[in-house]
């Protein structure tokens, strides 16, 4: 088995902003190199109680650290929260003073998250899409445009765009996607695809993300870039994990529409053990993780990504367990 890349995904929920920061710097001191953060107005579940903004947290993550690369996973520049913009502007900056460390991470959203924003209104996938597709094109050009232009998009329109302090290094971007279309559109539109394994099994990501993101890549006359899977597992049983319903929502079939973090939160009391066991891999032991990493790779993922939001212990383990096995 060839090295695989771990990224880790510590969320935003539970903990005050600068515990991420110290929780980074460990993860960099144990040989990650990796890191995203959610980027949330608002937590998945009421719960929660905690949701930072997350540029000021990687921006200070940076500062604090000396390698690691960290990015929002993800944001959302379809108009609502934010317009495309502002995100390349921040990109730009923080790129601009940490060359090369900064990763960006794009989606079409939740409604939890942009609802305040877009006054209420949930477009459907396809108006997100369209709106991501083009805010990542008016993203681009500002970073690479060296004089003033006018944009005339369906969304994003203005006769004068121009971005005055540029980033210094290509930065990447990566879509989230769980189906062909978004695949597709990750292919053409971003550098790098990024997929969840509670939503997309082995089958569906080989036969049908895959195949659908190397069409976009080739539509771009690109390299196909990276596939990251962000890997669900648990050893919990599945009634132990029931026990914590209130964070379970996410694995509802359409969560993106739940409407607030007190909306999902309910919603997790309706996950069944079925679901569990569809959504969630539930291991015995860290071979079984291992054994899981390897058919993924097998399947097509180039890197895995490791969510949690328990802090350093977990941050430990993926480290003595992972780490040293690929």
């Amino acid at each position: 088995m060839s090295r695989i890349e771990f990224h880790l995904n510590l969320g935003e929920n539970y903990y005050d902003p600068y515990e991420f920061v110290d929780t980074i710097a460990f993860a960099e001191n144990l040989g990650f190199r990796n890191v995203w953060l959610g980027d949330h107005f608002v937590p998945w579940f009421h719960s929660g109680n905690r949701s930072a903004f997350v540029w000021s947290v990687i921006s200070v993550a940076l500062e604090k650290t000396k390698q690691v690369k960290i990015g929002p996973l993800v944001s959302t520049p379809i108009g609502g929260r934010y317009h495309p913009a502002l995100i390349a502007q921040a990109s730009a900056t923080i790129d601009n003073m940490f060359p090369g460390r900064f990763l960006l991470g794009v989606g079409t959203g939740e409604a939890v998250n942009e609802l305040p924003f877009l006054s209420n209104r949930w477009p459907k996938w396809n108006e997100r899409m369209n709106r991501l597709t083009e805010g990542i094109e008016l993203i681009r050009t500002l970073w690479d445009a060296r004089e003033p232009f006018d944009f005339k998009g369906k969304f994003f329109s203005s006769d004068f765009y121009y971005l005055y302090t540029k980033p210094k290094t290509r930065i990447p971007i990566y879509l989230s996607a769980v189906g062909k279309k978004s695949a597709y559109c990750a292919g053409k539109y971003a550098d790098h695809l990024v997929t969840l394994s509670s939503k997309v099994n082995l089958e569906k990501l080989r036969n049908e993300l895959i195949p659908a993101f190397k069409q976009g890549c080739e539509d771009a006359h690109k390299q196909m870039g990276d596939v990251l899977v962000q890997l669900d597992f648990s050893f919990q049983s599945p009634g132990e994990l029931l026990k914590s319903s209130k964070s379970l929502g996410f694995y509802k079939r359409d969560s993106w529409s739940l409407r607030t973090p007190v909306e999902v939160e309910r919603s997790g009391d309706s996950v069944s053990v079925e679901d569990l066991t569809q959504r969630v891999h539930f291991c015995n032991s860290w071979d079984q993780v291992v054994t899981m990493i390897e058919d993924y790779v097998t399947s097509g993922a180039t890197a895995i990504v490791l969510p949690t939001e328990a802090g350093r212990p977990v941050v430990q383990q993926f480290a003595t367990n992972l780490l040293s096995e690929f």
